[in-house]
């Protein structure tokens, strides 16, 4: 068997095996039961900011409520509550959404907005940036495309 055979088949055979134990890349939707009868699906992402800082961005979907919930760093960002955010879209379309963070139990660095109205503006597969209404300024997420089709998906329960 000539040399080039023998590489191609051992190509042919490590491949496969690589396949087979490496580790899946997993869809970061999640089903939650809340309670009986009530369930919440979640897409989560760690995204990070313009700045360089870690963000969770998580949109959330049950029964009429699509909601985007954006965690920061605790003592990094607070919140200007109840501003609205602002997503842009890769085409230059401005949307905002209102601050939905309950009163009482507001957070600092934690900000919740409702997407619902929103839900058949926002794109299908381009990117976003969010631009969280926040007391520093100049702070962007990038959303890029492959998330935003994720939410889609989330976006089509409601």
């Amino acid at each position: 068997m000539a040399r080039w055979q023998r590489c191609l088949l051992l190509l042919l055979l490590v491949i496969p095996l690589w396949l087979a134990v490496s580790p899946r890349s997993h869809a970061m939707i999640r089903t939650i039961e809340e309670a009986p009868n009530q369930v919440v699906v979640q897409s989560r992402h760690p995204l990070r900011d313009n700045r360089g800082f870690t963000w969770q961005v998580i949109l959330f979907s049950r029964p009429d409520q699509l909601q985007l919930r954006l965690v920061g760093f605790p003592e990094q960002y607070h919140f200007r509550h109840p501003d609205p955010l602002v997503l842009i879209t890769s085409s230059g379309q401005t949307l905002t959404a209102a601050d939905d963070f309950p009163k009482a139990d507001t957070v600092a660095n934690v900000g919740q907005f409702d997407l619902l109205p929103l839900a058949w503006q926002l794109p299908r597969s381009e990117p976003l940036v969010l631009r969280p209404p926040l007391e520093e300024q100049g702070i962007e997420i990038a959303v890029p495309a492959a998330v935003v089709i994720e939410w889609q998906t989330l976006r089509a329960g409601v």
